[in-house]
């Protein structure tokens, strides 16, 4: 009988210094992301879950934490439909095992070029190569 997966995973890697204003994330943007995730299941919504960024979600976010300095999450992924199966075996099968979030940015034109104001975390998904170095899974559940 087929039931649904957590995967822990390490979402971002390092956090770009204090004062940092470019696309990637700093200590206060990954401190955002954990807070949007927080008050998003207070309200009862869910951040998605997607396979490379397309589809439909697959599965949730649980949770998210700081950890040394980088992003790590549990997501729980369905099994009730054939693209939620696929990814489960996706990821036992070693396929995909890395994440890579995925995030709306409100950037601003400056002399110097560019400033992101903010970043919204939109979804998570499962890759087989992210954009960026050690976000990684982590583990699974059996």
């Amino acid at each position: 009988m087929s039931k649904n997966m957590l995967v822990w995973g390490q979402a971002n890697p390092e956090a770009m210094a204090d004062g940092y204003k470019g696309v990637y994330l700093n200590t206060q943007d990954m401190q955002d992301m954990v807070r949007q995730i927080d008050q998003c299941k207070s309200k009862g919504e869910k951040i998605p879950v997607k396979i490379e960024h397309t589809g439909d979600g697959i599965g949730h976010v649980v949770s998210a934490w700081i950890h040394n300095n980088t992003l790590q999450c549990i997501l729980e992924l369905d099994h009730t439909t054939l693209e939620s199966s696929i990814g489960q075996e996706l990821v036992k099968s070693g396929l995909v095992q890395e994440l890579s979030l995925g995030y709306l940015l409100d950037i601003q034109q400056t002399k110097a070029g560019f400033d992101t104001k903010s970043k919204f975390l939109k979804e998570i998904s499962l890759v087989k190569k992210g954009a960026r170095e050690r976000c990684k899974i982590l583990g699974i559940s059996k």
